[in-house]
């Protein structure tokens, strides 16, 4: 119970207190000693002492919080509780529960305390202020001891960085709801996956065009089946992801589904379950590419998987009618995709390393192979080491690094082999010694090559697959005969979160991790861990500026401390998973969102962003719509530019110049789509992916924004022509670009007006002289002439 005051209660008795009081630096050395190092902010206690059973204390906040603006500070609160942390046999106890918690008065910067022990493992407490009047009072406090392990794991953000992929039921749609959102399917060979949907197929996504060409309506929502079928080989898992760039960046392309939604409907390419097996390796990757897709262009994509289960595809037509993302039906049950943290229970297994056999690490000598390497020397006891790299000895630093280890007491090979050549991998281990055979594979290699979906080509995607899909499945299919302990895999956050910028980099992890559950379900050992951003930069971040750090922070990613990473590591270890996600999440970025992403709504409990009417157009006019066409036009541009400096990292909007190209003010095609995203959720209008290109500048964008959301009334859109003065008319005529008079086929016909005008004879016949003297002419000299001036 907490009140805001309570019943009269005793003083202090402060006028005794104890002969000696312990200075605070004592206690906090102690506490550091057991892994629980505090900041400077609550280091609040500054002396302490006992009493018989009591325990008194001096607490102080430091003068740099007294603006936060709490009542009682929790930091003053908190460093109240620090005497009692070390007290008993069972070493740290933390507050678990409170109860009868009395705040008396507000603004306190100083406290003097005194713990009373009322049970084996509780307190009561009372705190005043330096005259002895009480500030907050608790009948009862119960302290849980904490061990080392635990502490070390919570100190590092295991408790809150160590994360899991789960599937929550989702209610589907009433049959009523769903059947008027029915999809199209696009993919005759399997039409009879979907034969309860009652709209036609088409092959290819050009027939669909074609029919709507001819008038057919568009479809709202388009399914494309992507089901199992070749055999999980690399070069299987490449023509599929060019596949399905292809399919997406046509879709992407064709304005006339700006609207539509695209659904990929694979089978079996998603774990719902730790201990379920994925059989469609092949299309698996399509889960992180599609992600990127989705976070790229918000509202167009959806992920779904499904079984063979009769129920299932009329459930998942319904649960279409939802704005969930990523779907899985299993037998007419429909689940959605949630981040939740791994929680402290979870199952723990002994760590699969140590001293006997031999580890090998894919990209050995790069920052993260060289990290966990000298990890697995000195936490993990290995002794037999492989580092592979593509340079081998010869690679930046790799000397230096196997003397280093050899120092600690381990026996290192650094081989030159890239990891996706079979061949070559294969003879690297064979030349493992018998007498300290392969135990366990570490696979951190891997590239970037960022790039918006829409401008990656085949032949990009496949550089980015290589190092980590080939690679992975080389080292699965020949290992297979080897007893390993571990074989883990370095996959990413990106292929989890599905970052912008990042499809192909997103399909090489969501391959790695989709790998781990499929090793698992035959009994292997494997773990992928969805690394989040370290924050020490170099080998395939070393290419990340600020800006781009900024970026990613702004989708919640927090950089990542190397010491933390190697605890979440040891952690992963420990616990019984396949595919875990070991990331640092900014959940105050995630909470100022326009909208938190479904994936996260697990973890960052907000509302939802309210329905279009609310935020959407109707919105944007009624913030807008009660100003003056001067002071209107003003605020929207002030919105434009506030939002451009926000993608761009600006302290204040006042360095966007309005009239200043998006490109010279340093923009890219990342920033670009951002900036789209995040006007056409404020307006509530779907924005084209070219919007700074059709509009350069945030003057230009305002004027587009302000004229979509507040449109000219129809009264005034046509004036009367017999009103129209030649002045009017001139001025209206030089306005219209040149390719429009020739889209709407004017031309000749302004030309043959221009000649009758002057009294000339007939427009030549001869239309290539006609064309060779249009191309040569300027808009302003095609309205002189359309107009009869000379």
């Amino acid at each position: 119970m907490l009140a805001a005051d309570g019943p009269a209660v005793p003083p202090t008795a402060w006028q005794t207190p104890p002969a000696a009081f312990e200075p605070a630096g004592t206690l906090y050395d102690r506490l550091a000693d057991t892994g629980f190092d505090y900041g400077p902010a609550f280091q609040g206690l500054r002396a302490f002492g006992r009493r018989g059973d009591e325990l008194l204390a001096e607490v102080v906040l430091p003068p740099e919080r007294h603006g936060d603006g709490f009542g009682l500070h929790p930091a003053l609160l908190d460093a109240a509780l620090h005497v009692c942390l070390l007290e008993g046999a069972s070493g740290v106890r933390l507050p678990f529960s409170w109860s009868d918690v009395t705040v008396h008065s507000v603004s306190a910067t100083s406290l003097r305390v005194r713990l009373t022990p009322t049970g084996p493992d509780t307190v009561s407490l009372l705190a005043t202020d330096e005259r002895d009047r009480p500030v907050v009072s608790v009948g009862a406090l119960t302290l849980r001891p904490v061990t080392a392990e635990q502490f070390s794991a919570a100190a590092h953000g295991h408790r809150d960085s160590l994360h899991q992929v789960e599937w929550v039921p989702v209610q589907p749609a009433a049959p009523a709801a769903a059947e008027t959102a029915a999809p199209l399917l696009l993919d005759a060979d399997h039409a009879g996956h979907a034969a309860s949907a009652d709209r036609p197929g088409f092959a290819e996504l050009a027939g669909l065009l074609t029919a709507v060409a001819a008038g057919a309506p568009v479809p709202e929502t388009v399914v494309v089946p992507f089901l199992p079928g070749a055999e999980p080989t690399a070069a299987a898992v490449h023509a599929a992801a060019a596949g399905a760039l292809g399919l997406v960046q046509a879709w992407l392309a064709e304005e006339r589904l700006a609207a539509s939604r695209l659904v990929l409907l694979t089978r079996g390419a998603v774990a719902t379950d730790p201990a379920d097996d994925v059989a469609d390796l092949v299309y698996a990757p399509l889960w992180g590419l599609l992600r990127s897709a989705q976070s790229e262009n918000p509202g167009r994509f959806v992920l779904a998987d499904t079984d063979e289960h009769p129920d299932s595809y009329p459930a998942l037509v319904r649960a279409l009618a939802s704005a969930e993302p990523q779907l899985a039906v299993r037998a007419g049950r429909v689940s959605a995709a949630r981040l939740a943290t791994v929680p402290p229970n979870a199952p723990e297994a002994a760590g699969p390393f140590g001293p006997t056999g031999t580890v090998l690490v894919t990209g050995g000598t790069g920052l993260l192979g060289g990290l966990f390497a000298r990890h697995l020397v000195t936490r993990h006891g290995v002794r037999h080491l492989l580092l592979l790299s593509r340079h081998g000895l010869a690679a930046d630093g790799a000397a230096e690094l196997r003397d280093e280890l050899t120092a600690a007491g381990a026996q290192v090979t650094v081989a030159a082999c890239d990891a996706a050549d079979r061949d070559a991998l294969a003879a690297v281990l064979a030349a493992v010694p018998a007498e300290q055979p392969l135990a366990g594979v570490v696979h951190t290699a891997g590239v970037l090559d960022d790039g918006v979906i829409t401008a990656l080509t085949p032949d990009r995607v496949a550089a980015v697959l290589r190092p980590k899909v080939d690679a992975a499945w080389h080292l699965h299919e020949l290992t297979r005969g080897s007893e390993l302990r571990a074989f883990v895999m370095f996959s990413s956050a990106a292929g989890v979160l599905g970052q912008s910028g990042q499809s192909s980099y997103a399909a090489a992890n969501a391959f790695l991790d989709a790998l781990a559950q499929r090793r698992r379900a035959a009994g292997l050992p494997a773990q992928s861990l969805a690394w989040g951003l370290w924050a020490e930069a170099g080998g395939m971040t070393r290419h990340l500026a600020e800006a781009d750090l900024v970026r990613l922070s702004r989708t919640g990613l927090a950089a990542m401390p190397s010491d933390q990473g190697l605890a979440l590591f040891d952690a992963a270890l420990r616990t019984d998973r396949p595919v875990l996600v070991p990331a640092r999440l900014d959940t105050a970025a995630l909470r100022a969102q326009a909208e938190v992403p479904p994936l996260l709504r697990g973890l960052i409990r907000t509302p939802r962003r309210r329905e279009a009417v609310a935020t959407g157009t109707t919105s944007f006019r009624e913030r807008f719509g009660g100003l003056s066409p001067e002071q209107r036009a003003r605020a929207v541009l002030d919105l434009v530019r506030a939002h451009v400096a926000a993608v761009l990292g600006y302290a204040s909007p006042d360095r966007v110049e309005p009239d200043r190209g998006f490109l010279d003010l340093g923009l890219d095609s990342l920033t670009a789509l951002e900036l789209r995203n995040r006007l056409g959720a404020e307006a509530g209008l779907r924005l084209t992916a070219t919007l700074i290109f059709d509009h350069p500048t945030p003057a230009a964008v305002a004027r587009h924004l302000e004229a979509a959301a507040f449109p000219p009334e129809e009264a005034a859109a046509e004036p009367d022509p017999a009103e129209v003065g030649e002045d009017e008319f001139r001025r209206a005529l030089a306005a219209i670009p040149l390719d429009r008079f020739r889209e709407a086929g004017l031309v000749r016909t302004l030309l043959q007006l221009a000649d009758s005008a002057d009294g000339s004879a007939a427009v030549d016949d001869d239309e290539e002289e006609h064309g060779s003297a249009l191309d040569t002419m300027d808009l302003e000299s095609l309205v002189r002439v359309a107009l009869g001036d000379k």
